[in-house]
């Protein structure tokens, strides 16, 4: 545990930089908003005759009904809680490309849905 005590300190710093509070926010808002949105979309394509191709999201739909949204929500809060807490450059380029991958399947979504 020695070996990360350094972290709650530097991640306190971290937040008092407003470049990288604002980045850390806009990020995570971004990501967050993207999560929401990939939900409606594939509700609007199981409504249209769809079928959940992710094993892990279909296991969720299966066990929670029509509740499944919420742990997929929660999963979806881990990045967004860990950028938020610790915003530093390193977590934000790592996280970042999340969001062109989210926003992929968004789209796909979309494209099944309409199709």
């Amino acid at each position: 545990m020695a070996l990360f005590a350094w972290l709650p300190r530097v991640a306190a710093q971290n937040r008092q930089s407003p470049r990288l509070k604002k980045a850390a926010h806009v990020v995570a808002g971004i990501l967050f908003a993207l999560a929401l949105m990939d939900v409606f979309s594939t509700n609007l394509g199981l409504a249209n005759g769809a079928v959940e191709a992710n094993k892990l999201i279909g296991w969720l739909q299966g066990t929670f009904g029509m509740w499944w949204f919420i742990p997929k929500l929660m999963l979806a809060m881990i990045p967004v809680a860990m950028i938020l807490w610790y915003p530093h450059r390193r977590v934000l380029l790592i996280v970042s490309p999340v969001i062109p991958l989210t926003a992929f399947v968004v789209w796909n979504n979309f494209q099944i849905a309409f199709s």
